[in-house]
């Protein structure tokens, strides 16, 4: 059986906490970690990062980055991992918000979405427009800090 999600059914799942959306930061840093590391040297490498169960703890999203890795169609990657936020999401103690932009981040990644879209405005409309501000200085921030870690500025120097 294949779930749908209808709009009042989400809109009630994606409310939470502060400490939540506090939570879901550390998830989006690792988003970006595995986007930009897809960007730069293929899809398959985000599979060969998330085999760190330490650094990347998550079971939903190393399957979501096993699923984006073996199945070309967003489709069928959309409607695998909704099936499994919708079916596991009690039983199991997901986050739902956690979830969605895992799932909503491996299908952009899956259709070759542009970076600055998808972290700049998609995931932070997720958080809501209190929230927005500061998932997009998550992603501004971690962006900077790859161009100075690639430039070499910073090294060697104090802030």
């Amino acid at each position: 059986m294949i779930f749908s999600l209808d709009t009042e059914y989400f809109a009630q799942k994606i409310q939470c906490t502060r400490d939540d959306k506090e939570d879901c930061l550390v998830t989006v840093r690792q988003l970006l970690e595995l986007a930009y590391t897809s960007r730069e040297r293929g899809l398959l490498a985000m599979d060969d990062l998330v085999q760190d169960q330490v650094r990347y703890p998550d079971a939903f999203l190393r399957k979501a980055v096993q699923l984006t890795v073996e199945i070309a169609d967003s489709e069928k990657i959309r409607k695998v991992l909704y099936n499994l936020i919708v079916t596991t999401k009690f039983m199991a103690n997901h986050h739902f918000l956690k979830d969605v932009l895992i799932t909503e981040t491996m299908i952009a990644l899956s259709l070759g979405e542009d970076l600055d879209y998808l972290f700049a405005h998609l995931i932070p409309s997720y958080f809501g427009l209190e929230y927005f501000p500061r998932v997009e200085e998550l992603y501004y921030d971690f962006k900077e800090a790859l161009v100075r870690a690639r430039t070499g500025e910073g090294a060697g120097t104090e802030e």
